[in-house]
């Protein structure tokens, strides 16, 4: 397995690390946590109630027929040691059951085609290979290998990937079309946040290519271009102690730090800096509930951040006919950023159906409507327009994240919200 891959400079896009198994295990674990569709898991993992409203749910129409259906195929990870995420493939057979009872891809009816990446690189190739080999017209959801054993497979069938970037080939491949943006977005987000409260900023990232680029690349350089000074402390893969860490992270004086590291990691480092006394505004992924069990009221304050709205956003349209369809359709799966990105693809997909007809929802038709999206509303996020995209992604077209912050009980949105990437076109 290579560990990382790098795009060519002479591209002249930035160089995006391959995520290695330990970054992706670190995602896994971290954003996936298990727990009942009637808790909120999805940016804090916090286990906050999330009230579903039958009401969210408008009177669907007449249920679209199954005999022409737009066929996706949908990655899941179960079964394996690294990571599981079967909330991926409950998000998107949620997704699909709402569609077809509300018209449908412009008419058509959604038929979800499941395969389980299992985080190797075989079951990948085998997933790639039924995609191929069955009907469907793009691939949504996530798994370890894809960007090494998936993407180019498909792209050789003309099938579009829209899987979740967590590598190269799944920002940049020619037939890459991604709806998120992952560890780029959310670090640029933190950037943003960071200069908009005026505020010395740092990252604490632990020392593997995946993370340390997103702390240098995607968090460092952005703040640099909005005139925030900020400073990056690594901390070595398998430390035990991260008390010397937290000290020197203190010396730095900065008044908000991100982190990009695991659960673990995380939680040492806020406890080590409380002890000296060091509170800084801490900006982390999605987390474990057990992390808020570990840091207890030192989590009060914390921003976390999503590609996606929070399932728990009481003023978002959108996140409460998630909740309402996770509710009547899914309601013993988990909650969190899996699940919502896997049903806010499908429906999103709905919409372009509606847009342009749902004849024109096919495997050689859909990468040049992907090309050429414009004021596409995507579920629970931005409106996606081909005139925007991530510098140098021209097929990246979802350009932010939004930040979240926990008070204790409830989740808010942190400054402004949502954050565009410094430099993306538009």
């Amino acid at each position: 397995m290579r560990s990382e891959a790098r795009l060519r400079r002479s591209t002249k896009r930035p160089a995006l690390a391959v995520a290695a198994v330990i970054a992706t295990a670190v995602l896994l674990t971290t954003a996936g946590c298990s727990s009942n569709a009637g808790k909120a898991t999805d940016a804090a993992g916090v286990g906050s109630a999330v009230t579903a409203d039958p009401s969210a749910l408008a009177p669907g129409t007449k249920d679209v027929p199954m005999d022409n259906p737009v066929e996706v195929g949908i990655l899941y990870t179960d079964d394996n040691p690294i990571g599981v995420a079967p909330e991926i493939l409950d998000g998107a057979e949620a997704a699909a059951r709402y569609v077809n009872s509300h018209g449908g891809v412009g008419g058509r009816a959604v038929k979800i085609v499941a395969c389980n990446g299992k985080n190797n690189a075989q079951s990948g190739a085998q997933c790639a290979a039924k995609f191929v080999n069955s009907g469907v017209v793009t691939v949504y959801g996530l798994d370890a290998f894809w960007g090494d054993a998936g993407v180019s497979v498909v792209a050789k069938a003309g099938l579009a990937s829209q899987t979740m970037p967590i590598s190269g080939p799944e920002f940049a491949a020619p037939n890459s079309y991604a709806w998120q943006g992952s560890g780029f977005t959310a670090s640029a987000a933190a950037a943003s946040y960071i200069a908009e409260q005026n505020v010395v900023g740092a990252c604490a990232y632990v020392d593997v290519p995946a993370f340390k680029e997103q702390c240098l690349e995607y968090f460092q350089k952005p703040a640099r271009q909005l005139g925030a000074k900020t400073s990056a402390l690594a901390i070595p893969p398998g430390a035990s102690d991260v008390s010397q860490y937290a000290t020197r992270l203190s010396q730095t004086h900065a008044k908000a730090v991100l982190v990009t590291a695991s659960g673990q990691v995380a939680q040492q480092l806020i406890m080590s800096s409380t002890q000296t006394g060091y509170r800084p505004q801490w900006i982390l992924p999605s987390q474990r509930a057990d992390f808020f069990k570990a840091v207890g009221s030192q989590a009060k304050g914390v921003i976390f951040y999503n590609d996606l709205v929070d399932a728990s956003d009481p003023d978002n349209r959108d996140a409460a006919i998630f909740r309402a369809a996770i509710a009547k359709w899914a309601p013993h799966t988990t909650v969190n950023a899996f699940s919502i990105m896997a049903f806010s693809n499908v429906v999103t997909l709905a919409r372009l159906g509606n847009q342009v007809g749902g004849d024109k929802i096919t495997r050689a038709g859909l990468p040049a409507l992907l090309a050429k999206v414009k004021d596409l509303p995507q579920f629970m996020g931005p409106t996606l327009d081909s005139d925007n995209h991530l510098p140098g992604f021209p097929h990246a077209l979802h350009t932010g994240a939004y930040l979240y912050q926990w008070d204790g009980s409830t989740y808010k949105r942190a400054g402004k919200g949502y954050y565009t990437v410094p430099g993306s076109t538009g």
